[in-house]
């Protein structure tokens, strides 16, 4: 099998992103929105919810880089927006890990592509890790007003972080298992993979 990268596989990865981007910001800054607490937990929800879509890029492209590529953009995305350079060093490390786990398996080994979503799914955790670390900076210069500021980052703590770093693991592996189970159910009878 050709391992290069098409055009038409950038094109696909352009596709997944735009998709993966706005159905993550929906399900995230939704939740996110309802209450403060739910920061870190709501990036595990949402990687619940769009894991049959990564599990369907690695099944449509199975080609060297193409996951590193996807997360590149979606992390350096959330570096324009949010800012905090090294915070985000931990998106591109789980994305780099999701690459090789899944390479290892040629893509095509479920449950190698599983795990490899599990460490795909800390693309995002920089945003949290900004605002832990930030916070109060970034809040003040959005206008928040002083209780404003301090409610919000109440529900920032060690343990919110910890809980929903161990909550995204969890939950992009159950999604994985999730979009496995679709993948051969739905898309590959559809004749979409």
């Amino acid at each position: 099998m050709e391992r290069k990268l098409q055009v038409k596989d950038y094109i696909t990865i352009g596709v997944i992103v735009a998709i993966y981007f706005i159905g993550f910001n929906i399900i995230g800054g939704g939740l996110t929105a309802l209450s403060t607490k739910l920061l870190f937990i709501s990036q595990g929800i949402a990687s619940l919810i769009l894991a049959p879509l990564y599990m369907l890029f690695i099944a449509k492209i199975q080609k060297n880089w193409s996951i590193l590529i996807f997360g590149f953009i979606m992390t350096s995305i959330l570096f324009v927006l949010f800012g905090g350079a090294w915070p985000m060093a931990f998106g591109y490390i789980g994305v780099i890990i999701a690459e090789f786990v899944a390479r290892s398996g040629d893509y095509k080994s479920a449950t190698k592509n599983i795990i490899s979503y599990v460490f795909f799914a800390y693309w995002s955790i920089g945003v949290a890790l900004v605002y832990y670390l930030l916070g109060d900076k970034l809040l003040k210069s959005t206008g928040f007003n002083s209780e404003q500021i301090a409610d919000f980052m109440s529900n920032i703590t060690t343990q919110t972080l910890i809980v929903g770093l161990l909550v995204i693991a969890v939950l992009s592996f159950i999604g994985g298992l999730i979009g496995k189970k679709m993948l051969k159910k739905h898309f590959e009878r559809a004749g979409i993979v």
